[in-house]
């Protein structure tokens, strides 16, 4: 099946079904915390409940779930899994121009919060299974979409749909629509946060003498941390590694000595470093410390632990994608990888196979006031879903 045929499946009702689902799936306020994702899974549901592609829920507690579109195919080949989060990170105090909540149309563009980050991604998965599921096509294996709560914050529904990857069967590639401009990225960077507090002891600001201050405690563990060498290789696609203490807090009052000081580092991980080695470093700074410095007492905590993805550039799955963008786009896509982490980081190690990232969404458009997504990307992704679809999961190998 070629891409005319492509063409033939995604039609101007796709065209518009895409651009409604976007612009119903951003009135859904999704912001996390709290999450809400329930409304927006409900949402997905009820568009694709008139094909015979079938949803199971996955409840995470109240008004919180995430949902397993299935599209069943003849079982010949491994199935192919669309991923893509439905939560949101807040509006933010800015004042938009456009209302995050509306939907609004205006010069090309659908605005609203997570229209770019990642609802127009999730609507063009879903369109793109439905045109599929109403052409009655069958494919070689299951087309699977995986719409994910809590990604902003935790994963927790993609942690849920890899804790069911025994009983969702082999999966030959995931796709993740997050925003690429639909571009194709095969790396993303893993993320380690760091928690370091130490302890002292109060006191009246006026009698230090008589306290441990924690703050004080504190200043040589940043430059130790600030100074401390982790090895890496440069990667390709995603450069270094980077460190950056982000957050620092301590003291209740000017004349109350701190009895706690608390800093949280950001490190962004290339492939081939180790957490537990980083953690491990740390660690051995803190026990140093505490040895050689009377009254010293600190603890470390792990707050995010987010390993680094990467797909070879060679591995059958980007080639198939990539021929799948370049027959809708026109040209072959520039490879590329991204310092962010997506559902990849949990989904990736639980199925076993490569990813590749390719969203509508512009990556500056994300987290911004105002975002928004092209309606030309929209559909563009759609088209791009279909075919990839076809690509790897039509029966005799890739779609001529």
């Amino acid at each position: 099946m070629g891409y005319k045929d492509v063409e033939a499946l995604w039609n101007e009702s796709c065209d518009s079904e895409v651009l409604s689902l976007c612009q119903n799936l951003v009135r859904i306020n999704t912001t996390n915390p709290p999450g809400n994702e329930e409304a927006a899974v409900r949402c997905l549901v009820d568009y694709l409940k008139d094909t015979n592609v079938e949803s199971r829920i996955i409840s995470h507690g109240k008004d919180r779930a995430s949902v397993v579109f299935r599209l069943k195919g003849a079982g010949n080949k491994d199935a192919l899994l669309f991923n893509g989060h439905v939560d949101t990170v807040p509006a933010g105090n800015v004042k938009w121009v456009h209302d995050p909540f509306a939907g609004e149309i205006a010069d090309g563009k659908i605005w609203g919060r997570g229209a770019s980050d990642m609802k127009g991604g999730i609507a063009a998965m879903a369109v793109a299974m439905a045109c599929i599921a109403r052409s009655g096509i069958k494919l070689a294996g299951d087309l699977i979409l995986a719409a994910t709560a809590g990604e902003e914050i935790d994963s927790l529904g993609a942690m849920a749909v890899a804790d069911r990857a025994s009983e969702m069967g082999p999966v030959q590639a995931i796709v993740i629509g997050e925003p690429s401009y639909n571009e194709v990225f095969i790396a993303e960077k893993g993320a380690l946060w760091l928690e370091v507090c130490t302890f002292g002891k109060t006191a009246h600001g006026s009698m230090p003498e008589l306290g441990n201050n924690a703050i004080t405690m504190m200043l040589p563990v940043i430059s130790a941390i600030e100074e401390m060498e982790i090895p890496f290789e440069v990667h390709p696609y995603l450069g270094g590694f980077t460190k950056s203490i982000n957050t620092i807090s301590g003291g209740v009052k000017v004349n109350v000595v701190p009895d706690l000081c608390a800093i949280q580092v950001d490190m962004r991980t290339v492939p081939g470093q180790q957490h537990q080695a980083i953690v491990a470093r740390v660690e051995e700074i803190l026990r140093t410390f505490q040895r050689q410095r009377p009254g010293f007492s600190a603890a470390l905590k792990v707050v995010n632990d987010r390993p680094p993805v990467a797909t070879s550039p060679d591995d059958p799955a980007v080639k198939l994608f990539s021929g799948a963008v370049a027959r809708v786009t026109g040209k072959m896509p520039k490879l590329q990888g991204v310092a962010y982490y997506t559902d990849a980081t949990a989904l990736v190690p639980a199925f076993k196979c490569p990813m590749v990232i390719c969203g509508p969404g512009a990556p500056g458009a994300a987290h911004q006031p105002d975002e928004w997504v092209e309606i030309g990307k929209l559909s563009e992704a759609g088209r791009i879903y279909v075919q990839a679809a076809l690509n790897f999961l039509a029966e005799g190998g890739l779609a001529s």
